[in-house]
């Protein structure tokens, strides 16, 4: 499998048949990053805000006739792909403040990798048992409005994938909006695990090249 950052919460899964799948695009204007037009055979929408939502930077699909999408909760098979989509909330009081949030477990190529969109709350004993084992994990390390760093270390000490990789944090260029936001450095200062070398923008995964111990691949848009 091939794993492409495309900025803040989007990355591109593209498996060894070519079947693409793009999680989370964004619209520039809200984030204040660059984001090309790109094609998928599948799109994953965590929440209906517009850092995560922009499906008319989707131009179509790559493989199939249409590009399918992905969001709202349910269990999907789409060209060999699985996906399950599951609703836990942006914030800690069962989606009050910030409305429902999609955590996507993709399963291709014989890895499982897990988008936790905007998550802002801890994950029960049962939702991780039903999680499963996951070898990448994506998830959100900016604070404020989605999970803190030390209960994201939490989680990952919960989960135990081989690779974790940060993703919505503040970087330079991000409209107003973001300046709250903690930086991937604050992160990187709390973080207890080994960091796999250097920053990479792409990089191709599969099940022999899996690290014995959890690992946070850095990766750059």
């Amino acid at each position: 499998m091939e794993i492409t950052y495309l900025g803040h919460s989007c990355f591109k899964l593209k498996n060894k048949e070519g079947m693409t799948v793009i999680m989370d695009p964004f619209k520039s204007e809200m984030v204040g990053l660059p984001f090309a037009k790109e094609v998928a055979d599948i799109v994953t929408v965590s929440h209906g805000h517009d850092d995560h939502n922009a499906l008319e930077n989707i131009t179509g699909p790559v493989t199939r006739q249409d590009t399918f999408v992905i969001d709202k909760e349910g269990e999907y098979e789409i060209g060999g792909v699985e996906i399950a989509a599951t609703k836990m909330y942006h914030d800690k009081v069962e989606g009050a403040e910030r409305g429902k949030n999609l955590i996507v477990n993709v399963r291709m190529d014989g890895l499982n990798i897990l988008h936790l969109g905007d998550l802002g709350h801890k994950l029960s004993e049962a939702q991780i048992e039903k999680i499963g084992s996951v070898d990448v994990l994506m998830v959100g390390v900016g604070g404020v409005t989605a999970l803190e760093t030390n209960e994201v270390m939490d989680l990952i000490k919960d989960i135990q994938p081989s690779y974790v990789i940060p993703m919505h944090y503040k970087v330079a260029g991000m409209t107003e909006a973001w300046s709250e936001k903690h930086t991937l450095e604050e992160f990187l200062d709390k973080n207890k695990f080994l960091v796999a070398g250097e920053p990479v923008h792409k990089i191709k995964v599969d099940e022999g090249s899996l690290p014995d111990d959890t690992q946070v691949l850095i990766m750059n848009a």
